[in-house]
């Protein structure tokens, strides 16, 4: 595998790393951002909080801003992926203004729901090109960090509202780029859409709206936007597009990325679809 940081400019020190190492390759150093990390392969180990930890397959890495510590490999080799998120960002997903340090080093992740959540999102950076992909990194990055954060500090969020009005104004802005794209405007739909600006359009913080929305329609607003262009798309391949076109048209990644999309939501794949004059 090739190790790889992904630095997302638009948040004010949001980072994510994927790397495979062996060895006691870090020195003694900290991190300005809280940094929660999940052992993929292999055993870590550092010395953190003047105690020497050891970090098996599985087990999340808790670690606060400014708190010294080092890092090496226990195992032969050792896979990981972590997060690095400023106490501002954090503040600004999560849409709160007291934060609390991790109560522990470092905790099993239980129901694989943090792993699961790193992986998505370093596939979705992997195709960066796809229309909403900035929406979708959000949208997980934040239900990810709502989670740990719940479940290994202490944070108080607002409790959720019913917000119709809110959640019906997402549902017609995303119906409407939709349905503009569908008519062969020429370029995808809403490629400046991300999670902040749907929250500014309903004037809500951004976790509070993903909340919202997931619980009033049962999906995310990606997964949402996401249903209603493979709708879009079936009826442009029903009426003779070719598929690379409504791919392009619709601002899916490339040909394979709308045909995985098309046959998880339908069942069946785009060339599959049986026209009947």
């Amino acid at each position: 595998m090739t190790n790889k940081m992904h630095h997302l400019s638009w948040h004010d020190g949001v980072e994510l790393l994927d790397v495979q190492l062996q060895g006691h390759p870090f020195g003694k150093h900290s991190h300005d951002a809280y940094a929660i990390g999940i052992m993929e392969h292999g055993t870590g180990g550092n010395v953190y909080r003047g105690e020497r930890q050891v970090l098996p397959e599985k087990t999340l890495s808790l670690m606060n801003p400014d708190e010294l510590h080092d890092g090496f490999s226990i195992s032969e080799s050792l896979k990981y992926k972590m997060i690095y998120v400023s106490e501002k960002s954090m503040r600004a997903l999560l849409g709160i203004n007291v934060l609390h340090g991790f109560r522990e080093y470092a905790a099993h992740d239980t129901d694989g729901t943090t792993a699961i959540s790193l992986n998505r999102v370093h596939t979705l950076l992997e195709q960066k090109d796809h229309v909403g992909w900035r929406l979708a990194v959000d949208s997980e990055i934040t239900t990810m960090l709502e989670a740990v954060m719940s479940r290994h500090s202490k944070i108080d969020l607002r409790k959720k509202g019913k917000e119709p009005r809110a959640v019906s104004i997402i549902k017609n802005y995303l119906n409407d780029l939709t349905l503009t794209a569908s008519r062969g405007s020429g370029s995808p739909p809403g490629e400046s859409v991300t999670l902040e600006a749907l929250a500014q359009l309903v004037d809500l913080n951004q976790n509070y709206l993903l909340n919202v929305f997931s619980q009033h329609v049962g999906i995310s607003p990606y997964a949402y936007w996401m249903s209603r262009r493979i709708g879009a798309a079936k009826k442009l391949v029903a009426q003779g597009w070719s598929l690379s076109s409504v791919a392009q048209e619709l601002g899916f990644y490339d040909q394979a990325h709308f045909t995985r999309a098309f046959k998880k939501a339908i069942g069946v794949t785009p060339g599959q679809l049986v026209r009947h004059p």
